[in-house]
């Protein structure tokens, strides 16, 4: 026995050395382009450097102790390094949790490895922007990372169903959303997850009702923070005003202008047709979008964006400085504008939206995976039909009744963050590459897993037929 207990201690140091090794590795890894490429400041970097109240209050929060503490000379490096150094430690962990528990080969090991290095690799060298987000200035150098610590905490939910993993989960999942609002979408996943350990037992109203409260309780501490951060910035309690008016520009996309008579407010209707007379000016509209879900997809892509920050966002501030509007009202007013227009217009761009939002979809769970092309269109659906069928082999075998976890747990919860990424981001914003990439790596390591296993299980057959 204690010939055993020294044989597994000795693993477990062995391991930690071996993973140790492989963090200075992979801090070297995702410093090298820091290095070699400096700081990248992104189109948004300028917003979070000067706290914009058009964005949640993480990242800028981040920024500015940084600054506080560094100075401005040297505070953006310092940001870089750490997002590098919490990349690392998010590639190990993620690496060392999945070896332990799923029992993974150290060749397995290193493969989960070379597919969360080669995002970045595929980020620097393939993907159009051209370099790391882990050395640049925007909200994925960090939420790349935190989504794999959520991620871990839902897997510990899911197998151990220990409430420390609930908490680390719900601490995750405020840090995402405060920093991102489309990391939301960590919130809208707890809820099945915290209501499927639940399930078996025979109170399954309080198991809803127990999760429905956990992930109201965490977007009211969201929302909470959202505006003490606004108080202390601006002296307004208020949310940040980015929410209504990322909607708002995929409703001017699909609008025209015969729907100001549905704003009965005349400062509305006043803004409404002057963005509209904008927008059609440079062809920001879907009636200028070629056929096919691709193509309008493409043209909504490089619309949106004008839409929002070169008109929306012009046309109300200008009204608001010819009509002296006090500049510590202007956020508010400016959320209340957004908010009337979006609400008034959201039943009549309701066929256009849904049209643009079955486009995004489709574009969506591609991007996820692969990249949008004539050819790669029909290899992503096939590696999807290939990941569902590795899932319905694993429940087919009832794997789950074995002792050893299995991956199946995993691999569904990675199919269900795919689906819900791409319905969330598809709502609200176009699916660029950049917002899909949360769950690009979990989809190809869930699958490597799950094949592994089901060969474990036919070879483990052989041995005892023989």
């Amino acid at each position: 026995m204690e010939n055993i207990n020294n044989t597994d201690n000795n693993r477990v140091k062995k391991d930690k050395l071996i993973f140790a090794a492989v963090f200075v590795i992979g801090l070297v890894f995702y410093l090298a382009w820091y290095i070699l490429d400096g700081i990248i400041l992104t189109p948004d970097a300028e917003t979070y450097i000067n706290m914009s109240g058009i964005r949640e209050g993480g990242y800028c929060t981040f920024l500015w102790a940084l600054r506080t503490l560094f100075g401005e000379w040297v505070y953006l490096h310092i940001a870089v390094i750490i997002q590098c150094v919490v990349a690392s430690i998010a590639a190990v962990a993620l690496a060392g949790g999945l070896k332990r528990r799923f029992g993974l080969s150290w060749l397995l090991t290193l493969a989960i490895l070379a597919v969360q290095y080669g995002l970045t690799l595929l980020n620097r060298f393939v993907a159009q922007r051209h370099y790391s987000y882990f050395n640049s200035i925007e909200t994925e150098g960090l939420t790349y990372s935190l989504w794999i610590f959520f991620v871990l905490s839902v897997i510990g939910i899911l197998y151990d169903r220990d409430k420390k993993s609930i908490v680390s989960a719900v601490i995750w999942a405020f840090a995402l959303t405060s920093i991102r609002k489309q990391m939301l979408l960590a919130f809208v996943l707890l809820f099945p997850v915290l209501v499927y350990i639940r399930w078996g037992s025979k109170k399954r109203a309080k198991a809803v009702l127990t999760a429905l409260l956990t992930v109201i309780m965490g977007l009211f501490l969201v929302r909470l923070s959202d505006c003490t951060y606004n108080f202390a910035v601006r002296g307004v309690f208020a949310p940040h005003t980015d929410d209504s008016s990322f909607i708002l520009g995929t409703q001017i996309y699909t609008a025209d202008k015969a729907m100001a008579e549905r704003l009965e407010n005349p400062v509305y209707k006043e803004l409404f047709l002057e963005i509209m007379e904008r927008a059609e000016e440079k062809e920001y509209n879907i009636s200028f979008a070629e056929s096919g879900w691709s193509s309008l997809e493409n043209h909504y892509s490089e619309s949106y964006d004008r839409i929002k920050f070169d008109i929306i966002n012009a046309v109300i501030r200008e009204y608001q400085e010819l009509n002296g509007i006090p500049e510590d009202l202007q956020n508010v007013w400016y959320q209340e504008a957004v908010s009337g227009i979006m609400k008034e217009l959201l039943i009549p761009c309701l066929p256009n939206m849904f049209k643009l939002f079955c486009a995004n979809v489709a574009h969506g769970m591609i991007t996820t995976i692969l990249k949008v092309h004539p050819v790669l269109n029909w290899a992503a659906l096939a590696l999807y039909i290939l990941y569902c069928a590795l899932i319905l082999a694993l429940l087919i075998l009832k794997v789950y009744e074995k002792a050893k976890p299995s991956a199946l747990l995993f691999a569904a919860f990675v199919l269900l963050a795919i689906v819900g990424n791409v319905f969330i981001t598809s709502v609200t914003i176009y699916c660029q590459m950049r917002y899909m990439l949360y769950n690009t790596g979990l989809f190809y390591q869930a699958g490597l897993i799950m094949a592994a296993e089901l060969a474990d299980i036919k070879n483990r057959r052989k041995i005892d037929e023989v």
